[in-house]
């Protein structure tokens, strides 16, 4: 017998041997107890997590990761090459786990309630025990979903599966951070588009079928998360029927299912070995994939005239000899036009078809009967009145489905009533937890970014033109301010990257779904995988998205023009929106140094970035996502090489808001070994790093320093852009 269809569903297990309690036992029963508590149902039998390791399972290609009996998989797999589409010859055992699909994430086997996980100690693991359980979940309340079942029916399979795995990712991406951003910022009129180009997904891939769930699903799951209520359990009661209900859900066809005798074989086939092979529907998708496949129709956009597939069965004979099978195939339309299209399109590939698989012993031909067509191979001719006669019934409901049989299998699973909760298994959701709130606020995040209206172009050529003439500015304005610099270059650059993402349908709602936080990861991720310090991705490109993203999800577009033309004086700002601190701007009395014998080799502002960066880099402080508390208090600084005859060196000026945090940074400053030689004194709230040898210069700059303190822009700005003379 085959398995059950689901990327995570299997049989054949051996049995769970005794292990010592692992190391990673309690955050995976903490993870399985909170994805119970998201899903917001019981597990009805007692679940057991193992690690991928000890799953004696194999995969077949083209089946997916399940368990066969080696003749059901040398079936399947002549059947679909007979067929003349996801048509692949045996792995040999050496490949196996090449493939990353050999080897998945996570695997849920419905027989044992076994959960099995791959880098199951890891952290990222979470995202996966949080799917496999909400599966576990599923088969337990909803013990009907056993019908779906592939050996019979690959497109109901593929359909039903849209509903099965569309819901676990939901859960699942609930554990993963990056998930949820991805799962949030899916613009619903492109979600689909967008899923098929991250998964490189095409109908006439070997995956086609198996990942079509994965693809597929998630985007109307979430909707019916989105809707609250039991509107994903509705949809697990009653999954769709076939994959076109899925491609074209505002259609909801009513399906054919068709009923081809077996005994085909030994009535039109005696005396040439022949048996009956693989009977399976290939539906709206295996039909794209077979058109693709042959050159007949593109993968990138489903062919209209499938639009009114109806139901389809074909059943491969294997005859004796190479080369020598048959094949029947009966296709239902819900037009005439449409019978005619697929035939005709047909009959220009039916060569390719014969040749493409290597099993047929001639090429098929297409005979129409109203709106119906049936494929046969020459040996089958006789049975064309037969096939297009073959027993229908038609479905548009799930459950009615089920209440038929399951027809035209011999028999369904049991399929009445949820199986009665277990008692007294340590995986079995034992823990009485409420939905995490987090999970709530999520979902609430998912529907106000939907909720935004769409931007209009004028508006985001405004804020662009702004954030254009801000670089302009801050070009010609930078003053010797490092610090002003970068946080210019994160404002100007912030605003023209989200007004960008707004331009894109793809990613509009990303600003609305990304926390600071989360942009910044998204950002680094996105661009910069393989950077693994924070200094390897340049401030500006990390924190000015993650900046303007903010504004904009809080205030709309107009904090984006606003954004550029009133950007933050430091850097401090960009990283702690809610600090805005005001900022100490220095001018040093170069005269008053001149009559000492002294120049000014270099000199600028360092900010708040730079002053954590080198602390890092000199061991002082230890590498941290962010920087120690008492940064917030920075309020300005100016670092100057002074020459003065033979004597020269740094001076470094920095100022605070309150004496404990000047007196904190002295320390630090204090201590690397290449600052051995400098003193470091606490005046009020400034500190002063200088070498013995530039005292008198020290004093110099003390008496003279000149210091003016924005709060603004606009105020900096007006008084001509201190310590400029006038702004450029």
């Amino acid at each position: 017998m085959g398995c059950l269809w689901i990327c995570t569903s299997l049989l054949g297990v051996a049995a769970v041997t005794a292990h010592a309690e692992p190391a990673w036992r309690s955050a995976v029963d903490d993870t399985i107890a909170a994805a119970c508590a998201v899903r917001g149902l019981a597990a009805r039998k007692p679940l057991d997590v193992r690690p991928m390791a000890e799953f004696e399972g194999g995969y077949t290609s083209g089946i997916g990761s399940v368990v066969w009996q080696e003749d059901h998989a040398e079936q399947w797999r002549a059947g679909w090459c007979a067929l003349g589409v996801y048509c692949v010859t045996k792995r040999p055992a050496a490949d196996a786990g090449t493939n990353n699909r050999s080897s998945p994430a996570g695997l849920f086997d419905t027989e044992r309630n076994v959960l099995f996980v791959r880098d199951i100690a890891s952290a990222d693991a979470k995202n996966t025990v949080a799917h496999e359980t909400t599966h576990a979940l599923q088969y337990q309340n909803f013990p009907w979903l056993r019908n779906v079942h592939l050996w019979y029916n690959r497109d109901l399979a593929a359909a039903a599966a849209a509903a099965i795995e569309g819901d676990a990712h939901v859960v699942g991406s609930f554990f993963d951070a990056e998930r949820q951003l991805y799962l949030c910022s899916m613009n619903p009129d492109h979600a689909t588009a967008n899923r098929i180009r991250s998964h490189g997904w095409q109908p006439h891939s070997l995956w086609a079928y198996e990942g079509f769930g994965h693809v597929f699903g998630p985007e109307p799951a979430l909707k019916r998360w989105l809707a609250g209520g039991a509107s994903m359990d509705d949809w697990l009661r009653d999954p769709p029927l076939a994959t076109l209900a899925v491609l074209r859900p505002e259609q909801t066809p009513e399906v054919d299912f068709i009923d081809l005798a077996d005994d085909l074989a030994s009535d039109e086939l005696t005396g040439r070995g022949c048996v009956a092979g693989l009977a399976n529907t290939a539906g709206a998708l295996g039909i794209w994939g077979l058109l693709v496949q042959h050159g007949a129709a593109t993968a990138e956009q489903l062919p209209a005239f499938l639009e009114h597939w109806r139901g389809d069965r074909f059943l491969h004979i294997a005859c004796a000899g190479a080369a020598a099978d048959e094949l029947a195939w009966v296709s239902r339309w819900r037009s005439a036009e449409a019978a005619d299209e697929f035939a005709t399109r047909y009959r220009a590939i039916a060569a390719s078809i014969q040749a493409h698989g290597e099993t047929l012993g001639a090429v098929p031909t297409p005979f129409v009967r109203d709106a119906t067509v049936v494929v046969v191979t020459p040996g089958l001719h006789e049975t064309v009145a037969r096939l297009a006669a073959a027993p229908v019934r038609t479905f548009s409901r799930f459950s009615d489905w089920l209440a038929s049989g399951c027809f035209p299998q011999d028999e369904c699973y049991a399929s009445d009533a949820a199986v009665p909760t277990a008692a007294g298994s340590r995986h079995l959701c034992r823990k009485k937890m409420a939905r995490p709130a987090r999970f709530g606020k999520w979902l609430a995040r998912i529907r106000a970014a939907r909720a935004v209206a769409t931007v209009p172009q004028a508006e985001l050529d405004i804020a662009m033109a702004a954030a254009t003439e801000l670089a302009k500015f801050c070009a010609v304005n930078r003053a010797d301010n490092a610090d002003w610099m970068q946080a210019c270059r994160a404002t100007y650059y912030g605003v023209h990257y989200q007004a960008q993402l707004l331009r894109d349908t793809n990613w509009q709602l990303l600003p609305y779904c990304a926390t600071a936080a989360g942009m910044r990861d998204w950002y680094r991720t996105t661009y910069y995988a393989e950077a693994e310090h924070a200094d390897e991705v340049p401030f500006f490109r990390l924190y000015g998205p993650a900046f303007a993203g903010r504004a904009l999800a809080e205030h709309g577009i107009e904090a984006l023009t606003a954004l550029a033309a009133e950007p933050p004086l430091s850097t401090l700002a960009i990283m702690q929106p809610d600090s805005n601190p005001t900022v100490d701007f220095m001018r040093l009395p170069r005269a008053e140094l001149a009559a000492l014998g002294c120049e000014i080799a270099a000199s600028s502002v360092q900010g708040i970035l730079s002053v954590w960066g080198q602390l890092v880099d000199a061991g002082t402080l230890a590498e941290e996502p962010t920087p120690p508390a008492f940064f917030s208090d920075w309020r300005g600084d100016r670092r100057a090489y002074l020459r003065c005859g033979e004597d020269e060196g740094w001076i470094w000026i920095s100022r605070w808001a309150s004496e404990n945090s000047a007196r904190a940074f002295a320390a630090l400053a204090a201590k690397p070994a290449n600052l051995s030689t400098v003193q470091s004194a606490a005046d009020a709230h400034t500190v002063w790093i200088s070498p013995p040898t530039l005292a008198t210069a020290k004093t110099a700059l003390q008496e003279g320093l000149e210091v003016r303190s924005y709060s603004t822009f606009a105020a900096w700005r007006g008084e001509g852009c201190f310590p400029q003379t006038s702004c450029n």
